[in-house]
């Protein structure tokens, strides 16, 4: 193999990586950031994020076109 021929295979590699990071666990962590922080500062645990499938579910409904 020559080196453009293996960088090029490591490129498309690492790109394809990229796709396996969704919105879902973008958000789960973004939630789970949020909790962490609110552990010491009392306030009450009902007061973060939804779920990710209630977020989908409210956010779908105030879209206007159908996805």
């Amino acid at each position: 193999m020559t080196a453009k021929t293996l960088f090029t295979l490591t490129l498309l590699t690492g790109l394809t990586g990229c796709g396996l990071v969704s919105t879902q666990a973008v958000y789960e962590e973004i939630r789970a950031q949020e909790k962490t922080k609110a552990v010491g500062t009392g306030a009450a645990p009902s007061n973060g994020l939804p779920r990710y499938d209630q977020y989908q579910k409210e956010r779908s409904g105030l879209s206007p076109e159908a996805r």
